[in-house]
């Protein structure tokens, strides 16, 4: 079976997910199968296979294959490029990525849009890892996470200051900092320092600050069958879009944890069926 055809079928499992017969309301599927998330794999050079309607790609660092590439092209293009290419007043600039369980692989996608993002823009983009819980997305760059975002909520200073360069010029990152650096071992009263972080005045302040020194700002998010943390972070931000692990993610859960984010005003922007059958 190809890709496509197994895409095409997976596509029509929307409904499964959120349950709406509002066709505005559902948000696009697209399916994309990351490595396992402890799987760090990359390259120093990969060159993408021409994309179609001249979503010409610029070197990436990260290996992926074309049809991995194709699927996260429709993401960013749904997410971030619709309102500029149809020239909607609305855009959406500050996005959080969210998986429905942990596991999903939530870190390894947001890391490639990110990058894929940056190299089809001229703004700048900035990754933020406010996934407490699992602070992985420095890693996926080869990057320190001694000094970020929990220090930042702490201390005073410009954002500037916990930023990170990375190698592609118009790509930054903002790792979760000092506190949960992954040498740690003793968590036992961390979980109550990540809900206060998440849901703080200070957070929202510093994503404000984000938003001002960059164009878009894709933000990492603890799972939603972990804690609240990213249903308040979305409540901060112009919406999330959902990772999802196909033969895995339980569709009542998730249908659940839909509804507390639209009862609670975040919007749905789109969702990635990881891993899927084909």
């Amino acid at each position: 079976m190809s890709r496509n055809f197994a895409l095409l079928q997976i596509v029509g499992k929307e409904r499964e997910y959120f349950q709406t017969t509002d066709e505005r309301s559902t948000p696009e599927l697209v399916a994309v199968r990351a490595p396992a998330e402890d799987s760090k794999k990359s390259t120093a050079d990969f060159v993408s296979c021409p994309l179609p309607d001249q979503f010409d790609c610029q070197p990436l660092r990260f290996e992926m294959e074309t049809w991995q590439l194709e699927e996260l092209t429709k993401l960013v293009r749904g997410v971030f490029l619709a309102g500029a290419e149809s020239d909607r007043a609305t855009t959406n600039t500050t996005v959080v990525l969210a998986s429905s369980e942990s596991g999903n692989g939530c870190s390894w996608i947001c890391a490639r849009a990110g990058e894929l993002l940056a190299s089809q823009v001229a703004g700048r983009v900035c990754l933020v890892d406010a996934n407490f819980g699992r602070a992985t997305l420095h890693e996926h760059f080869g990057v320190s996470n001694h000094h970020g975002l929990s220090d930042a909520l702490r201390e005073e200073g410009a954002i500037g200051g916990y930023v990170s360069q990375l190698s592609r010029r118009n790509l930054a990152l903002v790792s979760a900092g000092s506190d949960f650096s992954a040498e740690r071992t003793d968590r036992s009263t961390d979980r109550s320092l990540d809900r206060r972080l998440a849901a703080s005045e200070g957070m929202h302040r510093r994503l404000q600050e984000l938003h001002a020194d960059f164009d878009y700002v894709l933000i990492d998010g603890a799972s939603l069958d972990s804690s609240d943390e990213s249903i308040a972070l979305g409540k901060m931000t112009d919406g999330m879009v959902l990772v999802l692990k196909t033969h895995s993610t339980r569709k009542e859960r998730t249908r659940s944890r839909v509804q507390d984010l639209k009862s609670a005003g975040v919007r749905i922007l789109g969702a990635v069926l990881n891993q899927p059958a084909c």
